[in-house]
């Protein structure tokens, strides 16, 4: 197995060993030298300028920009290093906001990293940033663990052990979902959302946050200029959550910077919010309507970067759409793709990740 690497690289985050301001076709990332097997990667994310993969093992390995402490290492890297204050625990899920990282482990403890001057870590405020991974430590009335972490531009979304959601960072458009009285100077780091439970799912976009309910309700708020909610965009923000779409089949939901996507048990495909780039799938006369990518079926994982997205189908087919001024929609171009369209043809494709601009997959 090999991992592959394409998209914007201008701080050296596809792991390639060299820093170019784009990759546009699918090349293969070097991982000799380091313990990460390919066949051995869950999970990659990525913010603005960053990576971080997970392995099997729950080790967690990173590369590209460090400015504000997002790698969890003392420098900047341009190979894939492992991060290893993580090294006791192991991990079991990754996020990473713009420029700002999280880490949910087995035991469901959870790290944080990187910027925090918007409090996004849920770390007192005093601190701005740290390169240090830290245990978010909160009271036991708020969370006796972590099940997952979302994290967004300046904001980030924690599903509890109890299937509660917990918020941090910036409220300013409703993506804290606390209400329209909450300030962002109130003394608090990380608060609960009122009135939700049996959360299984939960995504932030660039200032929106969607969560899904076990029973297939999907639940939206934050900013809604282009529909990202799934209401009418004459609604501009939601500071609290709105019942948007409800279908007993859902799996798991998925935000980027301005859309939205959820995915069935079945494998379809829905997605709203923002299409000026063809993030969406497909032309759409109402595009904050949750509706199916007619064009994909059989979907057996998907993965949505800020304004692009990948679905790998059940027979290991992989599909890239969306905004492509990087490349990093793999088809060797920089025009926007408008419809799911197949790259990597002649391969076998286990997994695929989609981050800020760049891409990633798992090729048999």
């Amino acid at each position: 197995m090999a991992l592959y690497a394409w998209g914007a690289n201008s701080s050296g985050q596809l792991g390639l060993g060299h820093q170019s301001d784009s990759e546009l076709k699918p090349q293969k990332v070097d991982l000799k030298g380091t313990d990460l097997k390919p066949e051995e990667i869950i999970s990659i994310a990525g913010g603005g300028n960053h990576t971080l993969i997970l392995d099997t093992n729950g080790l967690v390995y990173c590369c590209g920009g460090n400015s504000k402490g997002q790698l969890g290492l003392s420098d900047a890297t341009l190979t894939f290093t492992q991060i290893d204050i993580l090294k006791e625990f192991k991990v079991v899920q990754i996020s990473c906001g713009w420029d700002f990282s999280a880490a949910v482990c087995e035991c469901g403890k959870q790290f944080v990293w990187g910027n925090n001057q918007y409090t996004q870590l849920g770390l007192s405020k005093s601190i701005t940033c740290t390169g240090i991974p830290s245990r978010l430590q909160v009271s036991l009335k708020l969370a006796s663990g972590f099940k997952q972490v979302s994290c967004g531009l300046r904001h980030s979304a924690m599903i509890t052990k109890d299937g509660e959601l917990l918020v941090a960072g910036t409220g300013s458009k409703g993506q804290l979902g606390l209400g329209d009285d909450f300030d962002d100077n109130n003394y608090l780091s990380i608060s609960k959302v009122p009135g939700l439970s049996n959360i299984i799912s939960v995504a932030s976009g660039q200032h929106h946050t969607i969560a899904l309910r076990e029973n297939g309700t999907v639940l939206s708020w934050g900013e809604n200029k282009y529909g990202q909610l799934g209401v009418i965009p004459s609604l501009h923000n939601s500071f609290i959550p709105l019942e948007v779409f409800q279908h007993e089949g859902l799996q798991s939901v998925y935000a980027g910077w301005t859309h939205s996507i959820a995915l069935t048990k079945m494998g379809e495909v829905f997605s709203w919010g923002r299409n000026s780039y063809g993030q969406l799938g497909s032309e759409r006369e109402l595009s904050y309507k949750p509706e199916k990518i007619e064009a994909l079926d059989n979907i057996n994982q998907i993965s949505v970067g800020s304004e692009h997205n990948l679905a790998v189908t059940k027979d290991s087919g992989l599909y890239s759409w969306g905004w492509n001024e990087h490349g990093s929609c793999g088809t060797g171009d920089k025009m926007d793709v408008l419809k799911p369209t197949r790259i990597l043809e002649n391969k076998k494709v286990k997994l695929a990740f989609a981050c800020t601009g760049t891409s990633f997959a798992i090729v048999e």
